[in-house]
């Protein structure tokens, strides 16, 4: 009889894992540079030195791979995010700690989550990371919750605006909300920009405030919004993919775009070029089109989204700078009008 052979005790999945795994970092990279944000996501989930390869070539913060998808709370409470572009949806229920609040804020990947307890109790919620960062009780209601960089990273600050005139900061784990000194003033809308504080109120101003957490010393710019602003209408800001400010006016079946010039003056904008705008009550973005070839994204266009149906459109719009028109989105499932839909970029984590 011959001698037996050895048999390995690797199957031929983990062989093939195996030689893949063993790819020289170098290459790899090489590959990781070509690879679309979707395929570096996927890239990322291969095995344990490709995951390391990618974490070398990630940027620090948080790069979306997708996208904008539409938040929506479903019946059940649960929340489902619509992918505008595939018609598809992804439900998440909530931690069961967490089913009597909503979402009044988002950035990469963090929820700013709210109680409707009195006082109401709020936190920053990380579904991927299964992370929770506490926040200061709120002793008023409020509209929305920006976050001027995810929990960890420097500068962190969360400001709240609320429903009355009140605007308020804190730290991650911070005690106390630092409410601001800004006179008896009603905002629409307000952002981190430049590691300032910028917020519209309703008598055509916008506010710029330098702050300091320490010394609790705000110091502020009233900037006068363009004549072609209306004082009743719906107005949002949002930070360009070139890092400007801009404001955007929402007239009748028409977008007006503003960028602010270094004189803090306005200038009209006809074509906002090859980035997209998602604007929000809770959150407004611009994201670079060129990123997501392919996708369906429309490049010099505005996506809007509001629980308040457009008459003939829904509760998602997208708009053409170019024709100025208009046109409805389909949002299907089930989903509730009592809360705001949210635009949420899905991210990779380093």
């Amino acid at each position: 009889m011959g001698k037996k052979r050895k048999t390995s005790s690797l199957s031929p999945s983990s062989s093939v894992l195996s030689s893949w795994s063993h790819l020289p970092p170098e290459l790899l990279e090489q590959i990781f540079a070509l690879l679309s944000p979707s395929d570096r996501h996927r890239f990322r989930l291969i095995c344990a030195p490709w995951r390391g390869v990618a974490k070398q070539c990630l940027p620090a913060f948080p790069l979306p791979f997708e996208p904008p998808r539409l938040c929506l709370t479903r019946p059940d409470k649960a929340l489902s995010f619509f992918d505008l572009f595939n018609s598809k949806s992804l439900s998440f229920s909530l931690p069961s700690s967490h089913r009597r609040t909503r979402c009044f804020g988002y950035l990469s990947g963090w929820f700013v989550l709210v109680s409707d307890e009195k006082p109401a109790r709020a936190c920053l919620f990380n579904p991927v990371l299964v992370a929770e960062v506490p926040l200061p009780d709120l002793e008023f209601p409020i509209e929305k919750a920006i976050l001027s960089a995810p929990p960890g990273f420097p500068n962190c600050v969360v400001a709240v605006m609320g429903r009355s005139t009140s605007i308020a900061l804190c730290e991650p784990a911070g005690k106390i909300w630092q409410v601001l000194d800004l006179g008896q003033r009603l905002f629409r809308d307000i952002i981190f920009w430049r590691n300032q504080l910028c917020g519209i109120e309703i008598h055509r101003n916008m506010l710029i405030c330098k702050f300091d957490m320490e010394s609790r010393c705000t110091s502020i710019l009233t900037v006068r919004l363009p004549e072609l602003w209306k004082s009743d209408s719906e107005g949002f800001l949002v930070e360009s993919i070139g890092g400007d400010l801009l404001a955007v006016m929402r007239g009748y079946q028409k977008f007006f775009v503003f960028k602010l010039s270094k004189q803090c003056t306005w200038e009209y904008m006809e074509q906002i070029g090859d980035q997209a705008l998602f604007l929000g009550v809770i959150r407004s973005e611009s994201v670079p089109v060129n990123r997501f070839l392919g996708s369906g994204l429309k490049e010099n266009s505005i996506y809007w989204a509001s629980r308040k149906f457009e008459s003939g459109f829904g509760i998602a719009v997208v708009y053409s700078m170019e024709d100025e028109v208009m046109t409805a989105v389909p949002v299907t499932g089930r989903y509730t009008i009592q809360t705001e839909p949210i635009w949420v970029s899905p991210v990779i984590w380093p």
